[in-house]
């Protein structure tokens, strides 16, 4: 097809499927990520805990021990009682195995140093114990030891304080690491959610392109445009549907071919014999095959409007093919429209006079500028409009005014009015209403949708008017000066 480029091999259903997809992977990348880092964290935190709880409690322990090694030691010495210097090996065994442990721990270089002081202290006082356990004076040996006892309780003390502050800064650095990873994981909730609505964006866009192309295409055929095949890329279905657009537009393009060659072979097929007709009725009415009386005269009037009336839809048949085709040409010219409305009401003298219609026109001396031919036509197919529903003995009025950028014109009459059931139909081509005369021929169908094609050609409007009572009123507003054609609507 013209214009078409190569198809997605995927349908519609699969393609957004696909985007849901890629729109929620950002996301789930990001959800990964977060739990990854909150992972890392929680493991830290864990870690940091463990260690600063150990360090607490071998620090502890090692007081601990420092009292019982102090006691044991003093009951040794003091009462002099070998089962008893038992209890201060045992506490010694503790002291030794708790410092190791203590060592283990990754402790600063300070912290380090106070513990090798400490333990060379606790190992120096044992090996005095131990060497005055059968001394006579041991409560002398027990009171001199005592303040070296208390040194390695300072020591000890300074280990604690080290140790708490060691939590205090594990428990800094894991609220930095935390504040870190909550920024992290704040920009990676930014970052996700552009990603994803950019690609919802963006997707969007993608899947309604071939929507949107279909939309116009549709239009374009509404608006009778079938010059342009509709260009649609994308999904496999929806290309297909394309391609069935293409196929009713070529279909409704040979139609209107069709259409347009039938109107004018039947416009051509009679107008021969009307040709005919209306020789025959000038004829009769110029006297030629002899005087007419009065009867006769009024039936050949009769016969010449008729004829008359026959050539006006055959041409409102040519026109309204004309106007929708042809290139939208205007001759403008200055026109008076009391001049313009009095010749058209001088062209339907005879069909007035039959019906006893009275047409009143207070259009003063306004003038537009326009195609003379084309306002003709307009309003000749109004007031034709208003005479044929107009009751016997009623009134057309034609009232103009200048306005705001323009002429406003009111074309009023006191027919049967139009049903509400065929507003949203009535200048279409070949609609007639409901509301029907019943003295007179049904009429083609394309006086107003021709009228509102002449409107729109100079850039102006035809509108059917509510108002209340009997009648209807027409509205025609024409633009000083004429605009640019607007799009017509058949």
């Amino acid at each position: 097809m013209t214009g078409m480029r190569l198809p997605l091999r995927m349908a519609f259903s699969s393609m957004l499927l696909w985007s849901f997809a890629l729109v929620g992977l950002p996301l789930l990348l990001g959800m990964s990520v977060t739990a990854y880092l909150l992972d890392q964290v929680a493991a830290q935190a864990r870690s940091s805990v463990a260690v600063a709880v150990q360090l607490t409690r071998a620090s502890r322990q090692l007081a601990q021990d420092i009292d019982n090694l102090q006691r044991a030691s003093g009951q040794c010495l003091v009462l002099k009682d070998v089962a008893l210097c038992d209890g201060v090996r045992q506490a010694h065994v503790a002291f030794e195995q708790d410092a190791a442990q203590l060592a283990a721990m990754p402790l600063p270089g300070a912290q380090l140093r106070t513990l090798q002081t400490l333990r060379d202290q606790e190992t120096a006082l044992f090996a005095n114990v131990m060497a005055s356990g059968g001394a006579k004076d041991g409560s002398r040996v027990f009171d001199a030891l005592n303040p070296r006892f208390d040194a390695m309780r300072t020591a000890a003390g300074e280990l604690i304080a080290h140790s708490n502050q060691l939590v205090d800064a594990q428990e800094a650095r894991l609220q930095q690491v935390s504040g870190r990873v909550w920024t992290v994981l704040g920009w990676l909730a930014l970052a996700s959610v552009s990603l994803s609505v950019s690609l919802a964006l963006l997707l969007s866009w993608l899947l309604g392109r071939p929507l949107r192309q279909l939309k116009r295409a549709i239009r374009r055929l509404g608006e009778g445009r079938l010059d342009q095949a509709p260009g649609v890329d994308g999904p496999r279905d929806l290309v297909d549907l394309g391609v069935q657009l293409d196929w009713l537009r070529r279909r409704l393009a040979e139609l209107e071919a069709q259409k347009i060659q039938f109107l004018r072979h039947v416009s051509h097929e009679l107008k021969t014999p009307l040709a005919s007709m209306k020789e025959g009725v000038d004829l009769l009415t110029d006297g030629v095959p002899g005087p007419l009386n009065a009867e006769q005269q009024s039936i050949t009037r009769i016969m010449r409007g008729n004829v008359r009336d026959l050539h006006q839809r055959i041409d409102s048949l040519l026109h309204y093919d004309s106007a929708l085709h042809a290139p939208v040409t205007l001759q403008l010219v200055t026109v008076k429209l009391r001049l313009l409305l009095a010749s058209l009401i001088r062209r339907n003298h005879l069909t007035l006079r039959a019906r006893g219609v009275r047409v009143d026109c207070g259009c003063s001396a306004l003038q537009v500028r326009g195609d003379r031919a084309k306002l003709e036509s307009l309003f000749e197919n109004l007031l034709i409009n208003a005479i044929r529903f107009s009751p016997q003995g009623g009134r057309i009025g034609f009232d103009a005014e200048a306005v705001s950028g323009g002429v406003d014109i009111r074309i009023s009459d006191e027919g049967p009015g139009v049903a509400p059931e065929d507003l949203p139909h009535l200048f279409q081509p070949f609609f007639q209403g409901r509301n029907q005369p019943a003295s007179a021929l049904r009429g083609t169908g394309l006086g107003l949708a021709l009228a509102r094609q002449y409107a729109q050609m100079h850039g102006g409007t035809l509108e059917l008017l509510p108002h209340t009572g009997r009648g209807a009123v027409f509205r025609v507003f024409l633009p000083d000066p004429p605009q640019p054609p607007t799009a017509l609507n058949a």
